[in-house]
């Protein structure tokens, strides 16, 4: 019987040896993600290409909360259209892009942060994942219509409170797009 198991024994040996070699020789970001779930118990989302490859996803609720609340970020979208927004910890928010401040919400669902606005796209709500950099910069995957990810916008800045000024209170005076 010892004979027969020796060399089973050692494919199986060989085979441990080579699953942490491609292991090792995987890119960082992807071998976090592949062993990190989110705080469902799912495995992380998946991830577009430009996407920094020191960025993390951060998909618990409270993480998110932590790291948004009272803090400004200054973002440009994947497209080079620039954004300003601000996070109050009570989930109100104030959104500035092309000249126009809408006031709205945000808030963590199913392991992404949310936003919606009254006067700014029907109302509809806008959901990412938050992906975060070592060097404190944040990058927001969305999700396109045939459910591949992409990169949305990323931070060019982050400043705490409300460093841009933006007005939090009444509906923006700018036309809905």
């Amino acid at each position: 019987m010892t004979n027969r198991l020796a060399p089973m024994l050692r494919r199986l040996s060989y085979l441990a040896v080579l699953a942490q070699m491609l292991v090792a020789a995987a890119s960082p970001l992807t071998a976090a993600l592949a062993e990190t779930p989110n705080d469902l118990g799912q495995p992380a989302p998946e991830v577009p290409g430009d996407l920094a490859p020191d960025a993390v996803a951060i998909t618990d609720a409270a993480e998110i909360k932590k790291k948004l609340s009272e803090l400004t970020i200054y973002g440009r979208y994947y497209d080079g259209e620039d954004w300003i927004e601000y996070h109050l910890a009570d989930g109100r928010t104030a959104y500035f892009e092309k000249g126009c401040t809408y006031p709205g919400k945000w808030w963590v669902d199913q392991g992404e942060v949310c936003y919606a606005y009254p006067n700014y796209r029907d109302g509809a709500a806008n959901c990412f994942v938050m992906f975060v950099r070592p060097n404190g910069g944040i990058q927001f995957v969305a999700f396109g219509a045939d459910k591949a990810p992409y990169l949305a916008s990323s931070s060019t800045r982050t400043a705490p409170g409300n460093d841009a000024h933006l007005p939090l209170n009444g509906v923006s005076p700018c036309l809905s797009v």
